[in-house]
Formats: C-alpha cells, sequence, structure tokens
C-alpha cells in the first residue's frame, strides 16, 4: 500500500521534542533544525529521516523539552569540580576542617550558564527522533490507504467508461454507414443518379478503419489494470510509476478523443479526462 508524501508526525522522549512534517515535492529534500549545541548530531539525524522517506520535502525539529530547559539551563563542569574536591579533602585532612559542595560550587568555571555538551545525548536524541518516525510514517500510511482507494475507485469508473466505449465501436461501421446513405441520399435527392452499394461499403469500410479504436481500448484496459496493481502492490515507492502509467492512458484517451466521429464517444473522452485529472492529483500525494 502506498504512502502519502504528507504527513506529521511528533514525540516527547528523554526531554527532546521532536516534530517531522513533510509536504509534496518531486525530489527528497530533508531539512533538520535542532539547537545549535546539538548540531554535531544533525548528520545522524538526517540520516535516519532518509531512510524512512523517499520522496518529499520534510522539515524536522528538534528542541528541548521545557523540564530540560530548566535542567540544563546551568552546565556543571564535572571534571574540574572532582579535581577541586579531591584538592579540597586533601586541604581539609591537613589542615582540619570540613568540605561543602557550596564550597566547589564557588570555584570559578565550575558552574556556569547553558546546556553542557555531553555526546552521550545522541543516543536521546536518536531514541526521540525515532519516536517521532513511527508516529510520521504512521501518518503517511493511513493517508495512502485513503489515497489508494480514491485512485482504485476512480479507475474502476474509467474501466466502465473504457466498457461503454467498447460497446459503442462495436456498432461504429454501421452508424458510419446510415450516416453516410443518408448524406448521399440528401445530395442525390431528385436526380436520376442512384447510391453505388459497392463504392459506399468501400467508403464505409475506409472510414471505419481511420476511426478504429480497438487497438486503443486494449491498450487503455491494460494500463487500466496496471494502474490497479501498482497501487495496491507492497513494496518500493510507486508514485512516480504511477504517474507514468497515467501518462500513457492519457495518450490513449486522447488519441481515442481525436479518432472519434460521433457526439456518444465524445462525451465519454470528456468524462474520461475529467475523472484521469482527479486521479493525477491524487498520484502526486503519493511517494
Amino acid at each position: 500500500m502506498p504512502s502519502s508524501m504528507t504527513g506529521f508526525g511528533q514525540a516527547d522522549a528523554h526531554g527532546y521534542h521532536v516534530e517531522i512534517k513533510s509536504v509534496n515535492h518531486r525530489y527528497k529534500d530533508i531539512r533538520v533544525k535542532m539547537p545549535r549545541d546539538l548540531a554535531a548530531f544533525e548528520m545522524s539525524v538526517r540520516d535516519m529521516v532518509s531512510e524512512a522517506v523517499h520522496r518529499g520535502k520534510v522539515d524536522v525539529t528538534v528542541s528541548r523539552t521545557p523540564s530540560m530547559e530548566a535542567h540544563e539551563k546551568m552546565a556543571v563542569n564535572w571534571d574540574l569540580a572532582k579535581a577541586y574536591y579531591d584538592d579540597l579533602c586533601i586541604m581539609a585532612r591537613d589542615f582540619g576542617g570540613e568540605v561543602s559542595f557550596r564550597d566547589i560550587l564557588l570555584v570559578p568555571g565550575v558552574l556556569s550558564e547553558g546546556p553542557a555538551q555531553r555526546d552521550d545525548q545522541q543516543p536521546l536524541v536518536r531514541e526521540a527522533v525515532h519516536e517521532a518516525l513511527v508516529s510520521f510514517s504512521r501518518a503517511r500510511e493511513n493517508e495512502g490507504r485513503n489515497l489508494a482507494r480514491d485512485i482504485v475507485d476512480r479507475a474502476a469508473a474509467l474501466t466502465r467508461m473504457t466498457g461503454a466505449m467498447k460497446d459503442l465501436a462495436r456498432h461504429m461501421t454501421s452508424v458510419y454507414k446510415d450516416r453516410l446513405h443518408a448524406s448521399l441520399s440528401a445530395l442525390l435527392a431528385g436526380k436520376t443518379s442512384v447510391i453505388d452499394e459497392v463504392r459506399l461499403e468501400q467508403e464505409v469500410a475506409l472510414l471505419a478503419d481511420k476511426s478504429d479504436i480497438t487497438e486503443e481500448l486494449v491498450r487503455l484496459e491494460s494500463h487500466l489494470r496496471m494502474l490497479e496493481e501498482t497501487i495496491n502492490g507492497r513494496g518500493a515507492p510507486i508514485g512516480r510509476q504511477a504517474d507514468f502509467i497515467l501518462q500513457e492512458i492519457n495518450r490513449e484517451i486522447n488519441t481515442i478523443g481525436s479518432k472519434s466521429q460521433v457526439s456518444a464517444l465524445s462525451r465519454l473522452v470528456i468524462d474520461a479526462k475529467t475523472e484521469l485529472e482527479k486521479i493525477r492529483e491524487q498520484v502526486q500525494n503519493i511517494e
């Protein structure tokens, strides 16, 4: 079942809030926005999203939750704090006295404003992104199912129109003969000349050959079956393949329209083009 290129997902995990949203795009375009001190993780996040998305413009936003921001308003230099603590303990042992946390916190450089940049945050960021991707992918799949149902229904309508075209094509020769006979009768009215039935049959055969749409109808039915199989299939993204099939369907419908000599067939061609355009709009949303 296809996925839509449009989707939204979000997650809160380990003090991080991640939002992922996408819209239609011909190619894959991924943009990541995250706090400056986490910029080193951007490529890792981009790679995760790229594995889950094949087409579409995707915006990924990583931010700290309010609780994380409050926790990280002050950063502790743990190495410096431990070094001072060890030295203070030695001094306290040699000269007497006690060591308190206040003594360590007052040492310049131990406590500073701003978030601590620690490499151990990368797995936490990745897990938050992963949870957002699960939500994002689920939304795209749900939308993809809705698109697929609509496309299959409209393809079925096109198939019914194709059947109606076939019915018209079966009677086209007799229609051409009656029309040509009526025209000649009107032209020869009041004259001694008579209609040459042999010549009439030849002209009808020639007109029928020029207007024959049998091959186009066969190919059209084949393309419609292929479209339905593609939409209902599983595996790789099918948006571009479906778009190519629609181009072939459009070509056959246009050819049928150019060969049409009767208004009933022309109306069917117009209806088919209208339905095809609606399918094309939906396919543009499929990955």
